[in-house]
């Protein structure tokens, strides 16, 4: 017998979605921002009009029936169908106003971008664009356009996407001069095992692995403080928590920590997924410009293939040649307020 997908609302379709990818009727209504009620009736609604359980409810959460997978396939298609219809109906692409989705790792969000956003907002190319900024930590599928543009440090494999290497992110040791002054500072990478590390993981970071250096129980050991987010990981070092890696370029761009170098780098690669409608439009088109010059080679060296250390990015570079990035974390107290 077969059953008519006629009558079936967007919302639950979207609800059963985020079940499936939350594995869990709490989870899905704490992303979705309703009540997990909401959410059961959603998918028993779903399930009547249907005629089958789409879900196994389970003590540990809820997986999907072989109907479930049968019919989630279709209900990806009518989310990307959905998405596409609204952001194409969003604003005309022949049109530099109107809105642009990035997503971007949060340390390169944080510290690099948001900072040159800034700037390209006063520029003509970019006042009328609206930019909605996600800095994740995990991988957004642009395909289901959870964002027009993502910058990852993870090659994208979706063959669809449009994908660009755009540099390379070399990061090295860095510790506060309070911690150095107090512990002393490694002379090697043996050195390291009797001091405290700081570590920041995320999905995108899964390979930058102490254990692999020191073995697993001494890696274990030395790491003393786990963070998922960039601006955490920088403070804890910053305030010395211990030694931790950073980008080579970090004091290039304000940050208070001093380079430990011991010739241990860790590099990855910079990537730039696309989905293949923004090339449409003219805003995207401006915007993804402005991005591949924001990590070009020739005006920011540290970006390119070779290893700069940070005492060659100093003599190449003053502190006007770069925005003092973390310029308004601190306040000054002693300058008067003028508005």
């Amino acid at each position: 017998m077969e059953h008519s997908w006629r009558g079936v609302d967007w919302d639950t379709v979207r609800i059963f979605i985020m079940v499936d990818r939350q594995r869990s009727f709490r989870g899905a209504a704490e992303e979705l921002g309703v009540g997990v009620n909401t959410v059961r009736n959603a998918v028993i609604r779903l399930e009547d009009q249907l005629g089958y359980k789409l879900f196994y409810r389970e003590v540990g959460g809820v997986t999907l029936t072989p109907e479930g997978r049968r019919i989630i396939a279709s209900a990806r298609d009518v989310e990307q169908s959905m998405s596409d219809m609204w952001r194409v109906a969003q604003t005309s692409s022949s049109t530099r106003g109107g809105p642009v989705h990035l997503a971007i790792t949060e340390g390169l969000g944080s510290f690099w971008l948001t900072p040159r956003l800034a700037e390209f907002m006063e520029t003509d190319e970019g006042r009328d664009i609206q930019i909605n900024l996600q800095c994740a930590m995990r991988s957004v599928d642009v395909l289901r356009l959870e964002a027009d543009v993502s910058i990852q440090l993870t090659e994208p494999t979706a063959p669809e996407l449009i994908k660009r290497r755009l540099g390379r992110l070399h990061t090295m040791p860095f510790a506060s001069r309070s911690y150095l002054e107090r512990y002393g500072t490694p002379r090697n990478i043996a050195d390291l095992a009797r001091h405290r590390v700081v570590v920041q993981q995320t999905e995108q970071l899964q390979h930058i692995d102490f254990a692999s250096i020191f073995g697993i129980d001494l890696g274990e050991r030395i790491v003393k403080l786990n963070t998922n987010f960039a601006s955490a990981h920088y403070w804890a070092i910053a305030k010395g928590a211990g030694i931790g890696l950073l980008p080579n370029y970090a004091i290039a761009i304000g940050a208070d920590v001093v380079p430990v170098d011991i010739d241990l780098v860790f590099s990855l690669d910079i990537w730039m997924a696309l989905h293949p409608e923004v090339r449409n439009t003219v805003r995207h088109r401006v915007f993804i410009d402005w991005l591949v010059k924001s990590f070009s080679e020739k005006q920011f060296p540290w970006f390119g293939e070779t290893f700069m250390r940070p005492d060659d990015i100093a003599a190449r570079f003053s502190q006007k040649d770069l925005a003092t990035y973390f310029q308004g974390l601190t306040p000054h107290y002693n300058v008067p307020t003028k508005i």
